[in-house]
C-alpha cells in the first residue's frame, strides 16, 4: 500500500517490472534509447495508477480537472444493442449531472488520445478494444459490464452468482432461461456460464421472436421493454442508481489515484 505523497520513481520501476533508468527515459521521452512500445505503455500506466508526479509542471497538469467523463461503447451490433447503449448513456449522464460531472460520448472511430476528460469509461466492450483505448490514452481508464481482468484497471460487473440466487428465489424450482443482448466481451460470457443452466444471446428481433416458451430472466432495459408483456419474465435491472454510485466511486478513486488493492467490483 502506497501513501500518495510518497511515491518515488523506484516504486514506479518496481510495479512496472523495469529499471529506474527505463522509467526515467520514458518520463523524459528519450528517443535515443531503445524501449519497446509495450514497455513504454506499461510504465505510463503505472505512473498514472500511482499518480507519480516527476515535476511541478506535471503536478499542475494532474490537478487540473475538467469534471468530464468520456464514454466508449462497443461498435454497433444491432438496433437492440444501440437502444441499450442509449439507455445507459441517458441513465448514467443524468446521474452524473446530479454529481456535477458531465458525460461525453466518444465514437468507436475516435480511439486516439483524448485529453479533455478526467477519466474514460468503457461500457460493454471487448478486452481487445479496451486495451486499444488504454494504449492511446493517459487518463484513468475503467470498465463497466465487461471483464478485463487487469489489476491496473477498475472493472464493475454484475454479480452473476447473486443474480442466479435471486432468479431461483423468483422462479422457485422451475427452470428458466437467462436472455441477454449479444456482447463482444468473451470473458464476460465465460464468467457467467457456470451460474446459469441456459443462456441465450439475442442480436435482433428475429432472435426475440424465436425465444422458447417458459420462464425468462432479463437484466437489460431494452429486452425487458420488448418482453414485458410475457407473464413469465423476471426483470432484475443491471443498471441502477446504486450501481452508478459504485461506478462513480471507482472513477473518483482512479482520478485521485487512491491505492486500492481490489479493482474487480461485483455489484
Amino acid at each position: 500500500m502506497f501513501m500518495k505523497n510518497n511515491i518515488t520513481i523506484k516504486d514506479v520501476a518496481r510495479e512496472a517490472g523495469v529499471s529506474v533508468a527505463t522509467v526515467s527515459y520514458v518520463i523524459n521521452e528519450r528517443d535515443d534509447k531503445r524501449i519497446s512500445d509495450k514497455t513504454r505503455k506499461k510504465v505510463l500506466q503505472v505512473i498514472n495508477l500511482l499518480d507519480y508526479v516527476p515535476n511541478q509542471s506535471a503536478k499542475a497538469l494532474a490537478t487540473s480537472k475538467s469534471g468530464m467523463i468520456a464514454l466508449y461503447v462497443s461498435p454497433d451490433f444491432s438496433v437492440l444493442k444501440n437502444a441499450e447503449q442509449l439507455h445507459f448513456i441517458n441513465f448514467f449522464s443524468s446521474f452524473l449531472h446530479e454529481k456535477n460531472y458531465s458525460l461525453i460520448y466518444l465514437s468507436d472511430t475516435c480511439t486516439e488520445k483524448f485529453d479533455h476528460a478526467d477519466a474514460i469509461l468503457c461500457y460493454d466492450v471487448s478486452s481487445e478494444y479496451f486495451h486499444q483505448i488504454g494504449d492511446n490514452n493517459f487518463a484513468p481508464l475503467l470498465a463497466c459490464d465487461c471483464m478485463i481482468h487487469d489489476p491496473l484497471f477498475f472493472q464493475v460487473n454484475s454479480d452473476y452468482e447473486k443474480l442466479s440466487r435471486q432468479a431461483e428465489e423468483y422462479f422457485g424450482q422451475q427452470d428458466y432461461t437467462f436472455v441477454l443482448l449479444e456482447t463482444p466481451n468473451q470473458e464476460r460470457k465465460a464468467y457467467l456460464k457456470p451460474f446459469f443452466k441456459e443462456v441465450i444471446y439475442v442480436k435482433d428481433f428475429a432472435d426475440l421472436a424465436s425465444l422458447p416458451g417458459g420462464n425468462l430472466l432479463v437484466v437489460e432495459h431494452t429486452l425487458y421493454d420488448c418482453l414485458k408483456d410475457r407473464a413469465d419474465v423476471c426483470y432484475l435491472p443491471s443498471l441502477t442508481a446504486e450501481k452508478c454510485e459504485v461506478i462513480l466511486s471507482c472513477i473518483e478513486n482512479a482520478i485521485k489515484r487512491i491505492p486500492i488493492s481490489e479493482h474487480d467490483i461485483l455489484f
